[in-house]
């Protein structure tokens, strides 16, 4: 195909189709220097100042190399060996660099497990534990984050999930609810009056584009006062106003920290000067979308899916080199 076939096939594309292409081809530019885009993460990590992950100390020297060429550092104060990946989502991993750089690429299209493996050329199971190595250290990140200023908080309910806990949580492969019957709305189980098969997630966004989305409580379809302080009490010593719906936890949350209160009707689009929570709504419908996409996200592991959908959400300009850096800076404990 020569050039002028080419761009005839690109006058049949729409706009959103050639938003795409040009992603794409930044990726593939980016993909073809793996190594700078490697060097600037590992320098964004430790800020010029390489020091023992163990015990903090500045004073490290070489110690050989491993099989697959990574350099050995040894700590002359606790005398650990490390690489300069402990702690990150290479940490413990044989992949290249290169092929976790190519399976952001199509994680970041939002395509699911098979199509991640296809395009990184590893199996269903290594695709697996690549996205949750990925998926861990962004949720690792969410527990570190603040909120200042004006902040809006909601909570919404999804389904409950018990996708891959049949074998080790039940060995007779029963689930801890009765089978539903013609879908989930066909027959509610109930236990005492209230819905227990519900998962309720808390989000707070402020105006500087700070997300944080938990997994506040099972099996209830309201939040208490004693889970909304113990959710949102460590992410609000910085604000100083609410926007929030009219539930009442969140007067009685605005009091004790001492804060601006302004209540809503719930899924308003109401405004009162700069004070709303249009937000915080648009950030749930984000999540609704994933979730009709993505069937069978198991609750278990829905705090790390949130922090995917956070991220995505405040980084809408972002190409691979910033994926990855980023990403390579939050710490991964899976």
């Amino acid at each position: 195909m020569n050039l002028e076939e080419i761009k005839n096939e690109l006058e049949n594309l729409d706009m959103n189709q050639l938003d795409l292409l040009i992603k794409y081809i930044k990726d593939k530019k980016l993909l073809n220097d793996y190594t700078a885009i490697f060097i600037d993460a590992v320098e964004a990590k430790f800020n010029d100042v390489f020091v023992c992950p163990h015990c903090h100390s500045t004073q490290i020297r070489k110690n050989g190399h491993y099989k697959n060429g990574t350099q050995r550092y040894l700590c002359k104060d606790c005398h650990a060996t490390f690489t300069s990946t402990h702690g990150t989502i290479l940490a413990n991993t044989k992949l290249p660099a290169l092929v976790w750089l190519k399976y952001l690429i199509i994680m970041d299209q939002d395509e699911d497990l098979r199509d991640c493996a296809h395009y990184a050329g590893v199996s269903l199971k290594c695709s697996f534990y690549m996205r949750h190595k990925i998926l861990n250290a962004m949720s690792n990140q969410m527990n570190d984050v603040q909120l200042e200023g004006i902040v809006e908080l909601d909570e919404m309910s999804v389904n409950i999930s018990y996708s891959g806990n049949h074998v080790k949580q039940n060995p007779c492969n029963k689930l801890p609810r009765n089978s539903y019957k013609r879908g989930r709305k066909g027959q509610k189980h109930k236990d005492d009056d209230k819905i227990t098969d519900a998962v309720q997630i808390a989000g707070a966004v402020d105006r500087s584009g700070n997300i944080y989305l938990k997994v506040a409580k099972i099996g209830t379809t309201s939040l208490d006062s004693e889970t909304v302080k113990k959710v949102y009490g460590q992410v609000l010593k910085h604000a100083t106003t609410l926007c929030t719906d009219g539930l009442y936890v969140y007067r009685e949350l605005s009091k004790e920290y001492g804060l601006q209160h302004y209540s809503f009707p719930k899924k308003s689009k109401e405004k009162r000067g700069i004070y709303h929570i249009n937000h915080i709504n648009y950030i749930h419908s984000k999540i609704k979308e994933y979730m009709r996409k993505h069937t069978g996200i198991s609750s278990k592991y829905l705090d790390e899916y949130l922090s995917l959908i956070a991220y995505t959400i405040k980084n809408k300009q972002r190409n691979l080199h910033d994926n990855f850096v980023n990403i390579y800076q939050y710490p991964c404990t899976f």
